[in-house]
């Protein structure tokens, strides 16, 4: 019997699949953009049907996270409350059938965050996992950052204990496409100067209405070139976020993992406030939480 696995990634806009050999190299990934509300149950069951059609030789379920087990998705599966680790969400998981294929479906976490507010995840929990493995039992934060939201989670070496959500990639993207600050945001980004300025300003804890305007005023007065503009305004959203966990960083490394650019964005920006981070390769980090969790599903018997 074969022990590839079949490992999917189902968000809102993005579906992403990977065959996993048994010995943890990813044997073949497919990407789409799609989005899951446009579907419908039977272009799920097209889409389901394509991935079988590509790799035919995995006999097990296929193993999915993500907005495809959301009301959105194929069904809605109750999230497990944090603490979580992978044992929490391995017992969480639901098996079901999409068409003709057996599948199982990841729960996602939910928990109170430190702020007092409540906050969801979908997908993350596989990436956590794998960093979870990768931490030796040392307790840290694991920044995942792979598109407009941000997940911070917080973990004891061995289970998530809380997490939050931050809109920043969002917001900068929304200040640099439709916001009066729009015409000075071509230039791409670094982790010069003005970036760090950004950051530093952003973590003082100002008014950040004042502070994302001061992109387009020290340009204005000279005092900046309009090429650091857009360095500076990534800084001061980013340093506005950092700052928040600053108590956190300087006890545990942060790793940071998602998009390259933002990644390392991030990274740098904890690294000047102070912390500790660590930049990672999120393929790499879900491949291996997707396999601790097959390995777990295994051994309760949800694999053929």
């Amino acid at each position: 019997m074969s022990h590839d696995l079949i490992a999917v990634e189902w968000g809102t806009a993005q579906l992403r699949a990977r065959l996993l050999g048994r010995d943890g190299d990813t044997l073949d990934t497919y990407v789409e953009a799609v989005r899951l509300a446009d579907l419908g149950r039977d272009g799920i069951v097209e889409q389901v049907d394509r991935l079988r059609a590509r790799w035919p030789h995995p006999r097990g379920p296929l193993l999915m996270s993500g907005m495809i087990g959301s009301a959105m998705g194929w069904e809605e599966i109750a999230r497990v409350d944090c603490p979580a680790g992978p044992e929490a969400i391995a017992d969480g998981a639901v098996a079901g059938r999409i068409g003709n294929h057996a599948v199982i479906f990841l729960p996602g976490l939910a928990c109170e965050q430190r702020f007092g507010d409540p906050d969801v995840l979908r997908g993350e929990e596989v990436a956590a996992s794998g960093a979870l493995e990768q931490s030796g039992g040392r307790a840290g934060l694991f920044l995942s950052v792979p598109g407009m939201h941000g997940k911070w989670l917080v973990h004891d070496g061995k289970q998530i204990t809380q997490f939050h959500t931050s809109m920043t990639v969002e917001l900068y993207r929304v200040l640099a496409e439709r916001s009066v600050l729009a015409p000075l945001m071509a230039a791409e980004p670094s982790e010069g100067a003005a970036f760090r300025e950004g950051v530093v300003r952003g973590a003082e804890g100002g008014g950040l209405g004042r502070l994302l305007f001061a992109a387009r005023s020290n340009v204005q007065a000279g005092r900046m070139p309009a090429d650091d503009a857009a360095s500076f305004l990534w800084g001061i959203v980013i340093g506005s976020d950092v700052r928040e966990n600053m108590p956190l960083a300087p006890r545990a490394a942060c790793l940071v993992a998602g998009a390259p650019m933002v990644a390392s964005l991030f990274a740098a920006a904890i690294r000047h406030l102070g912390g500790t981070a660590e930049v990672r390769d999120g393929d790499q980090l879900t491949a291996a939480g997707f396999l601790r969790l097959a390995a777990l599903l295994r051994a309760k018997g949800m694999f053929a």
